[in-house]
């Protein structure tokens, strides 16, 4: 208990805050940096052979975005200097991205777009897997790079340099998980400078589909995700109910839903486990299966915000306890996105 509030007065102390500025100030310094060096010395050592990234991300867990500039010199077929030089539109050239894994190269359409300074850029929109209708681009480390049709018997490949990943200081983030393979990717760079994608396997993950409510309790509707996601007939999953301060633990087993083996549903008959006399705060995790493994904890884990805590914000509701005492449920995520159920009895003997 003393432990749990001093950690809670920590993290809330202007010492923190402080310390949460100064980290804010050296990734802004250290993006700089970086840029400087991109700019100054590896664009510079590409001697024209390598495009200089602007954007690039992944913001939809399975969508690469990309922006980048084209070396001058380069040829781009299809395009007359002469008379493009103040247009600003799409140049008729074929171009494409590639990612190159060991001996693998994989081509992905983009296009080239003439900009008002007279400079050309590359756009692309690319869907990363296979199973998802995109380019079949497998787990491991993926260089990424540029192939241009010169109207030769060779193309013309350009390195693409720089990560050009954008500050985001709003209430979202990219979301480098996809919401339907669960595969992770994340964009980098090689010591060389290089943009380098990497297509992490999937993990396991217990994901809140709806809190209902009732006047005895609630249930919780939660899906896994991951590998062994859909059990085969295996036995249902274990909930464990957990109070935070006297670590109580309570198992209840799921049910299926119907039409989804991923998809499960833990009632949690609240007025009969509630101790009304004081403020209890439970939190839900998953047992293990058979074949072992982490807890996993239940809640929203697959979103693209910064703090689910202010942003997902279910609604009250109260559940009347066995001697007839009124208790607020009030849902809510933690900074890690897990559920916690915030239960306080009512000073009053009305709902």
């Amino acid at each position: 208990m003393i432990k749990k509030s001093a950690g809670i007065a920590l993290r809330r102390s202007p010492a923190m805050k402080v310390g949460a500025s100064v980290r804010r100030r050296a990734a802004a310094g250290l993006a700089s940096g970086r840029s400087t060096l991109v700019d100054s010395v590896l664009m510079p050592a590409a001697q024209g052979s390598a495009a200089r990234v602007q954007y690039a991300a992944v913001l939809d867990g399975h969508t690469l975005n990309l922006r980048a500039l084209l070396p001058a010199g380069v040829p781009v077929p299809g395009a007359d200097a002469s008379s493009a030089s103040d247009a600003d539109g799409d140049v008729p050239a074929r171009a494409h991205v590639l990612f190159i894994s060991g001996g693998t190269r994989i081509r992905a359409a983009a296009r080239l777009h003439r900009e008002r300074d007279g400079q050309t850029s590359v756009q692309a929109t690319v869907l990363l897997g296979e199973d998802i209708g995109g380019v079949p681009v497998t787990l491991g480390r993926w260089t990424l790079g540029l192939e241009l049709d010169s109207g030769s018997p060779a193309p013309v490949r350009l390195q693409l340099i720089g990560d050009g990943a954008p500050a985001y200081g709003g209430p979202t983030r990219p979301l480098d998980t996809c919401v339907r393979t669960g595969r992770r990717h994340r964009l980098g760079l090689t010591p060389a400078g290089r943009l380098r994608l990497t297509i992490a396997p999937a993990v396991a993950r217990a994901e809140v589909l709806r809190v209902n409510r009732a006047f005895t309790g609630t249930s919780v509707l939660f899906a896994v995700y991951g590998p062994d996601a859909a059990r085969d007939g295996a036995a249902p999953p274990v909930v464990e109910l957990i109070e935070q301060q006297s670590r109580t633990v309570l198992r209840h087993t799921a049910e299926p839903l119907p039409a989804d083996a991923t998809a499960w549903r833990v009632t949690l008959p609240l007025g009969r486990l509630l101790d009304a006399s004081a403020r209890q705060t439970w939190s839900l995790r998953l047992v293990p299966g058979p074949r072992g493994g982490k807890p996993l904890e239940i809640g929203r884990h697959g979103h693209d915000l910064r703090s689910p805590r202010k942003v997902l914000t279910p609604p009250k509701f109260t559940v009347r306890a066995e001697d007839g005492t009124f208790v607020e449920v009030k849902p809510q995520y933690t900074r890690r996105g897990a559920l916690q159920l915030v239960c306080t009895p009512r000073k009053s003997g009305t709902p």
